[in-house]
């Protein structure tokens, strides 16, 4: 059950004093400020078991320190940014995908087999193989000494 408050009853006096935009009690009593904390930060995320929708996963934050500290960890201002943000990693993993798979195709069966042996290691992908040195038996490393003996002598 509501019950009715006069604009001159007490309760609604005290209220408007607390008020920032027009309400059933009548015009504001303060000024709207602007406070820029406590701030909420979004991260977007896929489900565990796959789905168009993203979730969103929020964090209250009450200073600068932690905005900065939680930014570092993904977390966005905003929903919408938060899921414009995970829609362009996931369109640069797809691009790096793309790009191996185009790469792939022209590899020795050599480095095709490397390739194999480090996507075995990680259930990730790898958009790129790191490069292993080739090492030649017999070569000598760097620049060859200069003889001090004339030649023939």
């Amino acid at each position: 059950m509501s019950v009715l408050w006069s604009q001159e009853s007490p309760y609604a006096v005290e209220r408007r004093k607390w008020e920032t935009t027009h309400t059933e009690f009548g015009p504001p009593g303060r000024a709207p400020n602007f406070t820029e904390f406590p701030q909420m930060l979004y991260r977007a995320k896929r489900p565990p078991q796959g789905g168009a929708q993203p979730l969103l996963e929020h964090c209250i934050v009450d200073d600068e320190d932690q905005r900065r500290n939680m930014q570092s960890r993904g977390f966005f201002i905003g929903p919408d940014h938060a899921v414009q943000m995970l829609e362009a990693q996931e369109r640069e993993i797809a691009t790096l995908a793309a790009e191996r798979n185009f790469l792939e195709a022209r590899m020795s069966p050599k480095a095709r087999a490397e390739a194999v042996a480090v996507d075995d290691t990680t259930i990730q992908h790898v958009p790129e193989i790191p490069r292993t040195p080739i090492h030649r038996k017999g070569w000598p490393r760097g620049k060859p000494r200069k003889s001090l003996k004339p030649d023939g002598a």
